[in-house]
């Protein structure tokens, strides 16, 4: 960092005092999570929902739009505590609930790295993606591996295979997601 950088850093925050970010994971009704996640960006909150190229079933000569990856799915980053946030959204019409870890019963909060991973697991130029349910996808056999070649560099992962082509898995909340990347892009660790 150079002085300047320095100079214009308040000197009453320290470098580190900046809690690290993490997501909340949302769990919608009736494939409700664009509207919910339009809402909620309108109370001044960041979501995320996970999208895919897809052709319309009813329409197979349409062209390819956006649509969600999984239905009724949403992450949402956290601001606030549990309660504050609560407050926020208790006018909002559209049912959800906030995913929570089964053993504690506490909120599912998912690091930003995470989230990171799933959006570049989730880039609509990339066609090589299979999703399935976490549970499905974290039950394939596997190492874990981080690539490093290609887009995808520095995406954490599990490597598997799956009808003769090498993916990384990626999972967060309910969501799994397979990306098709040669072995060769990737190294073992742990």
């Amino acid at each position: 960092m150079n002085q300047l950088q320095q100079s214009m850093r308040p000197t009453s925050v320290p470098v580190m005092s900046c809690p690290p970010i993490s997501w909340y994971a949302i769990q919608t009704f009736f494939s409700k999570e664009l509207k919910l996640a339009q809402l909620l960006e309108e109370k001044g909150l960041t979501c995320f929902v996970p999208m895919r190229m897809a052709i319309p079933t009813s329409e197979p000569c349409a062209p390819p739009k956006l649509v969600p990856v999984v239905h009724n799915l949403l992450f949402l980053e956290k601001t606030d505590s549990e309660a504050a946030l609560l407050e926020l959204m208790k006018d909002i019409p559209i049912p959800f609930r906030l995913m929570r870890n089964r053993e504690t019963r506490r909120i599912y909060e998912i690091p930003n790295r995470q989230i990171v991973d799933l959006r570049a697991a989730c880039d609509s130029s990339y066609s090589g993606n299979l999703y399935m349910e976490a549970d499905k996808a974290e039950a394939r056999p596997g190492h874990p591996v981080r690539v490093i070649r290609g887009p995808f560099t520095g995406l954490q992962g599990k490597l598997t295979q799956y009808k003769k082509k090498y993916y990384v898995v990626v999972t967060i909340a309910s969501l799994g997601v397979l990306l098709h990347i040669p072995r060769w892009y990737c190294e073992k660790i742990g």
